[in-house]
């Protein structure tokens, strides 16, 4: 009975911890002492997530860059960058497809910085460079700070709203409704 109820204290102390986190989507890292669920060739991070949702119990996924293979989880017990180095990308199956207006400053490969008046602006300073894929605006400063990519996300900055380059498209088509 002890047992029991130090296992539900347990499962429902580590499911807060985890929801306190936020959706974990493409991060460095790969998932350890996890169910695996198969093991397959694929070209991305986006490909292997893509993959993971069409496998019944995946609910997260390990990407690993230098051999392509694709590892679909039922969960994620540990998340550690300790092997992988840059290898490995890790995220779980509900993130959306590309993130956009995610709360917080991108902090990766720096491509620029530079003064603009909105986040549309900044988003489409960043679509227009071939090294910029993640972009962050930030209204105290009016900067734009572009990057290759986005490692660590720092939630500090109360006001910045950081996006892939893939949601130009979609903010100019929230711009025209």
């Amino acid at each position: 009975m002890k047992a029991d109820v130090l296992f539900s204290w347990l499962f429902f102390w580590f499911h807060d911890v985890m929801a306190q986190k936020g959706l974990q989507c493409f991060v460095p890292g790969e998932c350890l002492d996890s169910q695996i669920l198969g093991a397959m060739p694929t070209n991305s991070s986006r490909e292997c997530w893509r993959h993971c949702q069409s496998v019944t119990g995946c609910t997260w996924f390990t990407f690993y860059k230098d051999s392509q293979v694709c590892t679909p989880l039922s969960g994620c017990l540990r998340l550690s960058n300790e092997k992988c180095q840059d290898n490995c990308i890790s995220g779980e199956e509900e993130c959306p497809e590309v993130q956009c207006g995610v709360h917080g400053r991108c902090y990766g490969a720096l491509e620029g910085i530079r003064k603009v008046a909105n986040a549309k602006e900044c988003a489409s300073m960043c679509g227009h460079r071939d090294e910029c894929f993640w972009n962050t605006y930030d209204p105290e400063h009016e900067s734009c700070m572009m990057t290759n990519d986005c490692p660590l996300l720092d939630r500090s900055c109360s006001n910045c709203s950081s996006s892939e380059r893939d949601c130009t498209a979609e903010m100019d088509a929230n711009i025209g409704n």
